[in-house]
């Protein structure tokens, strides 16, 4: 309706407004008077501010307007601090969202390089700064190194539907149904809750056999109803488990048939998603502006994309140059 300003001036009305601020003298130190005084402006009480009986200037907002403007704000901060606390906020801009949050490295200097939000894009900078004065990582560094976020994307992207392409599909698949692992992940739990089942019977033997050579049975009740518990709390878990579904290589080739055209699907996902994606990938990004050329790596983690080749994680590597 209006603006902030517009609301908190009453000057805006097209009357005249003095008195508003008044200038205060205070001492820099109550305890030394020959430290001198410093000149303060506090907002005046109600009583001494004075306005034009009539209007001085054409006005931009009425007197009606301002004054319900003034009366709806008041209420809405409410009559003290807690209540002021208590009241929603709103954001007024929806806050940035990084793809390549803490990936992407500034291979002069070794250091990640930081967001910058601009208007129409996304950019990623190394600013000089930042480095210490004289040092080694100083020599030949430009003020301000920036990377344009959708350049970046577009070839990480265009690299990473290339790895399911049609040359690559049958290789990736079986490494994808690989990375499952031999042994079913229930089975292990299975296992421990079978243990804490074995491990409360013989607690309980061990306590009746306590109470039978004559041991006080109150001082014995309190460890026989705890590992009653963790008997019935460990049963409950062993009836619970469920056996992982474990996919075939069928199964996957459908799934990645069934997305269609990679490189469209990465490119119109959701920002999120896409950042969520790149961090389970483990995804690197090392720049270098002399070259203008970006070092990307991924190393899947296991519980995600376990890409493993006689027991160890795979790392895939590529190379891409920038028009920036």
């Amino acid at each position: 309706m209006t603006s902030m300003r517009c609301r908190t001036n009453p000057s805006y009305t097209g009357y005249a407004i003095d008195g508003r601020w008044q200038k205060v003298e205070e001492l820099l130190d109550p305890d030394d008077v020959a430290a001198g005084h410093i000149v303060r402006f506090r907002r005046s009480a109600q009583s001494k501010i004075v306005r034009s009986r009539e209007p001085a200037h054409p006005a931009i907002v009425s007197v009606e307007v301002f004054t319900r403007v003034q009366l709806e704000m008041r209420a809405r901060r409410g009559s003290d601090m807690a209540a002021r606390a208590s009241q929603p906020q709103t954001r007024v801009e929806p806050k940035a969202s990084y793809l390549f949050r803490g990936t992407i490295r500034c291979e002069t200097r070794g250091r990640k390089m930081e967001g910058s939000p601009r208007k129409h894009t996304m950019f990623y900078r190394c600013a000089a700064r930042t480095l210490i004065p004289g040092s080694r990582a100083t020599l030949g560094h430009p003020p301000t190194v920036y990377v344009r976020e959708d350049h970046l994307s577009d070839g990480v992207n265009e690299w990473i539907a290339g790895l399911f392409g049609p040359a690559n599909l049958d290789q990736n698949i079986a490494l994808l149904a690989g990375a499952q692992g031999d042994e079913d992940p229930a089975d292990a739990a299975e296992r421990a809750f079978r243990k804490k089942i074995a491990d409360a019977d013989a607690t309980m033997t061990r306590l009746q056999r306590a109470l039978e050579a004559g041991w006080d049975p109150e001082v014995l009740a309190s460890q026989y109803n705890a590992a009653v518990a963790g008997r019935k709390a460990a049963l409950a878990g062993l009836e619970a488990l469920e056996p992982a579904e474990r996919l075939s290589t069928a199964d996957i080739r459908v799934m990645v048939e069934e997305l269609g055209a990679m490189k469209t699907v990465l490119d119109q996902a959701d920002r999120g998603d896409l950042a969520e994606l790149y961090g389970a990938l483990g995804l690197d990004v090392s720049y270098n502006y002399k070259t203008r050329v970006a070092d990307v790596s991924i190393r899947p983690a296991p519980p995600v994309v376990s890409m493993r080749v006689r027991g160890g994680t795979r790392t895939l590597t590529t190379r891409l140059r920038l028009n920036v």
